[in-house]
């Protein structure tokens, strides 16, 4: 009966399903260009969005667990390298590094904040 309410209780590791979306928009995304149904050139732009909705997925699976992560530094990378691509604001790659470092610094707070010191090694003992 224990095993029934545990898996009942489990929750869908948002890291991997993220990671797996991600894969499959990548690959619709090529299949389609390679079948010239849509121009995805343009798209690719914007690559930098799959580091943060990686980096999300991540965050909420270790924060949910109350557990240390560090999806918080994809979630930097790819701010960062969305906001100098496309030059947002007037910044480069040298000038919107900070934004990055503040994200990241925002995780190491939260994480502080949130983390379960008994669950860290919980896990660490899994």
């Amino acid at each position: 009966m224990d095993d029934i309410t545990n898996a009942a209780h489990a929750r869908i590791p948002l890291g991997k399903l993220a990671f797996g979306i991600a894969l499959l928009v990548a690959g619709i995304l090529i299949f389609t260009d390679y079948m010239d149904v849509f121009d995805v050139p343009e798209l690719w732009r914007f690559w930098p969005v799959f580091l943060i909705f990686l980096g999300i997925s991540s965050e909420i699976d270790s924060l949910r667990e109350r557990v240390p992560g560090s999806g918080y530094i994809l979630i930097a990378i790819g701010t960062w390298l969305l906001i100098a691509n496309h030059r947002f604001l007037g910044l480069s790659h040298r000038s919107a590094f900070p934004i990055a470092i503040a994200i990241a610094g925002l995780g190491v707070i939260v994480h502080a904040l949130v983390d379960d010191p008994a669950a860290a090694k919980k896990e660490n003992k899994s």
